[in-house]
């Protein structure tokens, strides 16, 4: 027979052979069975093995295993988790010292009202996404409280310009045009034999101005924070309503909000017992009064409540006067 067949020969010989998988013994604390499965991989919390007589797969905790059982009769194994757990604690370690030099990871601490303020009012400008207009239709939103929609899309576009520092919830020119496009729409009449019954129709500036805001991407967009949210619903009435509408349906910026001015809260009332901060106790316990009732007018913004809290609009007033002295 030529060489080179019996190297093939020999090589399909040994293809045809069976792989020897890598097996490991395991036990549990307290039972003496001792079962050997299939070794698939391990990290520093669980360990993935397959049973000998079936496919199945099968993940045990090690803290759930004998552990020094496991650890003398797997050596190679152990190795390999001991090396894991070393990595992992040398990767904590390191992370933990980073953050000891890291002046992000460390923050400014407030040592009276002035510097308290000062980062209460970076907080409060933190992005938000407002409410979605892929979950929620906006007609639907306002039949519900029976708001004009021409006025929803001025408060939308209104809250974007309050969110910014410089910028003020200022009435906006085009109101008193939105509301005349409003009752033009309105007024319309579908006449049925003798009676008379109103057709609700959308204007021109509402289909205009829901396509304008569809176009910008919702994804990472944060246009909005607790500063405008709280500049639009001081101002109450219908610049305020539909800011309370679309926060009722914007979870996710609601508490967001609460837990920033709780923990501020918190701040001020800590900080107003320390002896340094003596000279500012008498300003640090109104404005962590002003926080704890903004946060509780705020938990009351959600859909099981269907009307405005009469307190929402005076304690977000009341914070914002000792916010933007």
């Amino acid at each position: 027979m030529p060489v080179h067949r019996a190297l093939l020969l020999l090589t399909f010989i040994l293809t045809a052979l069976p792989v020897l998988a890598e097996t490991v013994q395991l036990r549990r604390p307290g039972n003496a069975t001792v079962i050997i499965f299939e070794y698939i991989t391990l990290d520093e919390e669980a360990i993935m093995v397959k049973r000998l007589d079936s496919d199945a797969v099968l993940s045990y905790k090690w803290e759930d295993l004998d552990l020094d059982w496991v650890s003398k009769n797997n050596p190679k194994l152990w190795a390999e988790r001991q090396q894991l757990l070393a990595e992992a604690k040398s990767l904590k370690k390191m992370s933990k010292k980073e953050a000891e030099v890291d002046p992000f990871a460390q923050g400014i601490a407030a040592t009276d009202t002035k510097s308290m303020v000062k980062n209460l009012l970076i907080s409060l400008q933190d992005g938000l996404k407002g409410m979605s207009l892929s979950t929620n239709r906006v007609e639907v939103v306002c039949s519900e409280f029976q708001l004009e929609e021409n006025l929803f899309w001025l408060a939308f576009d209104e809250l974007k310009q309050a969110s910014l520092l410089s910028g003020k919830a200022e009435p906006s020119a085009r109101t008193e045009v939105a509301v005349e496009e409003t009752r033009d729409a309105n007024s319309k009449t579908k006449v049925q034999g003798k009676s008379t019954t109103k057709t609700k129709v959308r204007t021109a500036a509402s289909t205009a101005a829901e396509a304008a805001a569809r176009k910008s991407p919702e994804g990472d967009s944060r246009p909005y924070n607790s500063l405008g949210y709280l500049r639009m619903l001081a101002e109450g009435g219908t610049r305020g309503k539909p800011v309370w509408m679309m926060l009722r349906r914007a979870t996710a910026d609601r508490e967001t909000m609460m837990a920033m001015l709780e923990r501020y809260a918190k701040l001020c009332g800590d900080l107003s017992v320390q002896p340094q901060a003596a000279a500012s106790k008498a300003e640090l316990v109104p404005l962590k009064k002003a926080l704890e009732n903004c946060a509780e007018s705020l938990a009351k913004v959600n859909r099981e409540n269907n009307a405005v809290e009469v307190r929402l609009q005076s304690d977000c007033r009341t914070l914002l006067a000792l916010v933007l002295r």
